[in-house]
């Protein structure tokens, strides 16, 4: 618990991984609805792409708030990338198309916080 306030109470934690280009902007919203925020660089696994991780404590009850500011602002968009086509004589590059972005949001209890 927060010593300095105790009506602030955190004991849940998500912990959302966004797009770079999202993370602006999940932030401010997240802010303007009073949210502490926690922002990591980080790097996405299947494409190896720049992406954000935000750890946002919060009390039970507010995961509604944090994912719609989420759903709002960290949109999914079509990206091609060129992969070899197979059993081409040649490796000719075919623009495929994946969708990326969105948040992936991860929820924890929390059993302990403090601000030292």
């Amino acid at each position: 618990m927060n010593q300095n306030n105790p009506q602030s109470t955190v004991n849940r934690l998500i912990t959302a991984i966004v797009q770079e280009q999202d993370a602006d902007i999940a932030v401010s919203k997240l802010i303007k609805l009073g949210f502490h925020i926690t922002r990591l660089p980080s790097t996405g696994g299947f494409l190896g792409r720049r992406s954000a991780t935000l750890l946002i404590g919060y009390t039970a009850g507010q995961e509604d708030k944090i994912t719609r500011a989420l759903y709002q602002s960290c949109r999914t968009r079509v990206e091609y990338v060129t992969l070899p086509m197979e059993g081409a004589p040649m490796p000719l590059p075919t623009p495929t198309p994946i969708t990326v972005g969105g948040a992936t949001i991860f929820a924890f209890d929390v059993e302990r916080y403090e601000e030292l």
